[in-house]
């Protein structure tokens, strides 16, 4: 305000001290100034608007007028009919007001103020035969004035100087003002000196502006073919979706010259869902973005849809625009179209631009019509993309109906049909290269606690967590498979041996030894029991081979599991499946075939036997004594497990008892029996143990219940709850294997423990590993810093005994002191009746050990 102030200031001195006093030019005609003011008037309103990148320049005639009124008229005539015609044009025509329409009419008044006295001064400096230039400079001069004031303007707005605007400014407008103020003065002085030929300017003139409109309108038809093509063909992208959208209504914003493009997609048949997609200038597009509140929308599209096309301008007066009108208001832009994207059957959204570029352009009919040719390739385009749709749906239901029949829906993994096709192609391949691959016949060791301890949802999360492990430790070209239940195959393609295949199972196995997080603090651990099958010349097919590892996988599981073998020649029955081994390990359990041996406990400070420890063994009728890895995991699988540990448990029990009622004195006798994590699952364990003391006649506080970290942590609150009630019998809880598991410290305060056995992995190294030492020392002082008893296991030599002793140990087990012996055995020993004899073992092929007392 204050520089349209300063700049009508110093117009209206110039105007009331030099310009009213300046000499009439003795070519002036005697015309009234208001002619001039409705020529000035009409000038402005026959404008001419260039766009060049954003920016809009607008040309008009004024300077044509404003050169032939200064040899035409007197100046203060010439000054005056530019203010008052140039004035009215902006505020009828261009609806100017306000600060905008004081600093143009200012500027207008100094520009011309400075034209007048620029002319009379270089007309009476060179002579009348001159002012032909003088007017040329003059005209220079007002567009120098306009092109400065401008640029005072933007130096305040952003607050710095940028003189490449000014120079720009210049550049481009000052050849357009020379031309037409040369035509001015070609008009005047033929005005002057021959009226009468200004008749036969009329015809070229008219040819001319024909001619260039012609020009303009061709030229902008093939722009809009361009456009046309180049915009729709982004409709038609075959790369990234979103990309195509946002490079679509960029170009659009582009071709019209437009600060903001919009597209909105109507969800279904009404705004429910609509979504919206904007390119703005200087902004990142914004793709298929919710519409939020859709009324606004649905608003436009009633006022839209009648005529399928609209703009407006702000302050045109356009009544049915005044939706349209408060949309872009809201917005701060000055003008918008909008255009109905619809096709014979439905409306599918619109397509708005806003805020074309340049303060006095808007946009044209021809936008207008261009715009809603848009509209019309993009509603034809997604109607055409829904047909297409519906055929991508039905190809891509086809392809997963192959896929899901041909994979696993738990893992992911290919299914048993799958497998056996690549098999089968692996081995006619190898028919051909002798090239042989080989199978894996995987079953898991322990899955089946899993899945009935914590349910179906635990056991799927460990077999996708299995499968993935699995999967991980091929290469690519190799096939991991899912065949049914826990069972696993993988086909590792050759050239393969059995040192590759070793290699294999080192990954696979080093996987699967990494416990499980089930969730809700719950993990678990499984092993695999896996049968390898060698392809080679003999092999008949894949099914054989396959049959193979089958077969080699069963040896493995009889073997004890968590092992692999290769198939061999005459291994096993073929007959003899899962089923049949589970029915041989329920009738041993239930026939007597099971044993109960113990390995004795020693006092570390008494050096006597005050104890043992109950294991149990299988004296199968023809295989002879087998071993529990043998069967354990057999019985876990299969939930035999509770039944035997319920046998081993009242054994136990009752031999205790026994070897209490053998003593005179009242020695701290124990015994210790292991727990498997299904028997503590199992919702009887507490009544089982309290009826196994109870009808054994045996203190509780002499039984100790062995558990392990794993067992621990699969499912810390029923564990937890668990382990209280059978401390609440007076029983004992030990943790086994203390300091191998995964677990946190912090159960040690959470659970009823009296007792960490340490594992036979640290005591092997005692005296030789200088970590296995520490740990020792370690796993010692905190037992007796929370007041717990420990126990070493697994002592075989003098030298481990001395390193436990003198560490701190309270109790101790090993084959240096006595392998795992008969009941009544361990009787005497307690009773010290046969202190220094020999002590036949019960192992089958150990030879007799003599019972080794440390004191």
């Amino acid at each position: 305000m204050l520089l349209s102030a300063t700049l009508a200031a110093v117009a209206v001195a110039l105007f009331v001290i030099v310009v009213r006093h300046l000499p009439t030019a003795p070519t002036a005609l005697t015309l009234p100034w208001v002619l001039w003011a409705g020529a000035f008037a009409a000038s402005e309103w026959l404008e001419v608007h260039v766009q060049w990148n954003r920016e809009s320049h607008t040309f008009s005639a004024s300077d044509l007028v404003l050169a032939a009124g200064l040899i035409l008229t007197s100046p203060w005539h010439a000054v005056t009919a530019q203010v008052v015609g140039v004035g009215i044009t902006m505020v009828v025509h261009r609806k100017q007001r306000g600060v905008r329409l004081a600093f143009n009419l200012s500027e207008y008044s100094l520009g011309g103020c400075l034209a007048v006295m620029t002319s009379s001064g270089l007309t009476a400096l060179f002579g009348q035969s001159w002012s032909w230039v003088a007017a040329l400079v003059a005209v220079g001069v007002c567009t120098m004035t306009a092109a400065l004031s401008i640029f005072g303007v933007m130096t305040l707005s952003e607050g710095r100087v940028q003189l490449r605007g000014l120079w720009e400014m210049i550049a481009f407008s000052l050849p357009f003002t020379l031309g037409s103020a040369a035509v001015g003065v070609v008009l005047a002085r033929t005005a002057v000196h021959d009226p009468a030929a200004l008749a036969l300017l009329a015809l070229p003139a008219i040819l001319i502006v024909a001619a260039y409109r012609a020009y303009i309108k061709a030229r902008d038809q093939q722009e809009n073919m361009r456009l046309l093509h180049e915009v729709t063909s982004l409709l038609h992208s075959n790369g990234d979706s979103h990309e195509a959208l946002g490079d679509f209504l960029t170009s659009i914003r582009s071709a019209f010259r437009a600060n903001l493009a919009e597209l909105v997609l109507l969800g279904g048949n009404s705004a429910d869902g609509a979504t919206v997609s904007r390119s703005r200038e200087d902004e990142a597009p914004l793709v298929m973005s919710r519409v939020e509140d859709a009324e606004e929308y649905a608003r436009l599209l009633r006022l839209a849809t009648p005529s399928g096309t609209m703009r407006t301008r702000i302050g045109s007066g356009r009544r049915r625009g005044s939706q349209l009108d408060t949309y872009v208001t809201e917005r701060g832009f000055k003008d918008a179209m909008i255009a109905v994207l619809r096709t014979e059957d439905r409306v599918h959204g619109l397509l708005l631009v806003a805020g074309r570029f340049g303060d006095v352009t808007t946009f044209s009919g021809t936008d207008v019509a261009l715009l809603e040719t848009f509209a019309r390739h993009v509603a034809t385009s997604l109607e055409r993309g829904r047909l297409e749709e519906t055929l991508r749906q039905v190809t891509d239901l086809k392809e997963q109906l192959r896929h899901q029949a041909l994979h696993d829906a738990l893992t992911g993994l290919p299914n048993r049909t799958l497998f056996l096709d690549r098999a089968r192609q692996a081995v006619d391949l190898a028919g051909r290269s002798h090239v042989w691959p080989a199978v894996l016949y995987i079953d898991l060791d322990g899955f089946k606690p899993v899945n009935d301890t914590f349910g179906h949802e635990s056991g799927d999360q460990l077999l996708r967590t299995v499968a993935n492990r699995i999967r991980g430790c091929l290469r690519p070209a190799d096939t991991a498979a899912r065949l049914g239940g826990d069972e696993f195959a993988t086909l590792l393609n050759g050239p393969i041996d059995q040192a590759g295949v070793a290699r294999v199972m080192a990954r696979i196995r080093s996987q699967l030894d990494v416990p499980v997080d089930l969730g809700d603090g719950r993990i678990a651990t499984v092993g695999m029991s896996v049968g390898v099958a060698l392809g080679g010349e003999g092999v008949e097919d894949a099914d054989a081979l396959i049959r193979q590892a089958d077969i080699a996988m069963y040896s493995a599981k009889r073997g004890g599991g968590n092992d692999y073998l290769f198939y061999e020649t005459g291994m096993g029955d073929p007959k003899m499946g899962r089923k049949d081994a589970e029915a041989e390990l329920a009738a041993a359990i239930r026939g007597g075939e099971m044993r109960v041996v113990y390995q004795p406990l020693m006092d570390m400070r008494s050096g006597r036997p005050i104890g043992a420890e109950a294991l149990v063994r299988w004296q199968h009728p023809t295989d002879g004594l087998r071993v529990p890895d043998t069967f354990i995991g057999l019985a876990e699988d299969t939930g035999l497990i509770t039944e035997l540990g319920v046998f081993v448990l009242r054994d136990a029990c009752m031999q205790a008892a026994r070897w209490v009622r053998s003593i005179t004195d009242d020695t701290e006798l124990l015994v210790t029996v292991n727990l498997s994590a299904r028997q503590l699952a199992d919702p009887q364990i507490v009544h089982e143990v309290s009826a196994a003391l109870s009808d054994a006649g045996l203190e509780p506080r002499r039984l100790v219940l062995e558990i392990t970290e794993t067992v621990l942590m699969q499912d810390r609150d029923a564990a937890a709850s668990t382990l209280w009630q059978l401390k609440a019998l007076g029983v004992r809880i030990a943790i086994d294997d203390f300091g191998t598991g995964y677990s946190s410290l912090a159960y040690l305060r959470r659970f009823p423990i009296d007792m960490l056995k340490v594992a036979r992995e640290f005591v092997d190294g005692l005296g030789r590993d200088a970590n296995d030492d520490a740990i020792t020392r370690a796993i010692v002082d905190l037992a007796g810093t929370l007041g717990l008893l420990t126990i070493a296991e697994g002592i075989e030599t003098t030298q481990q005994s001395e390193h436990v002793a003198a560490l701190g140990c309270d109790l101790a087990q090993g084959y240096l002191y006595s392998r795992p012996v008969e009941a009544d055995v361990v009787m005497d020993l307690v009773a010290s009746q046969v202190w220094g004899d020999e002590l036949s073992t019960t192992d089958q092929g150990d030879a007799p050990v003599r019972l080794s007392i440390v004191s």
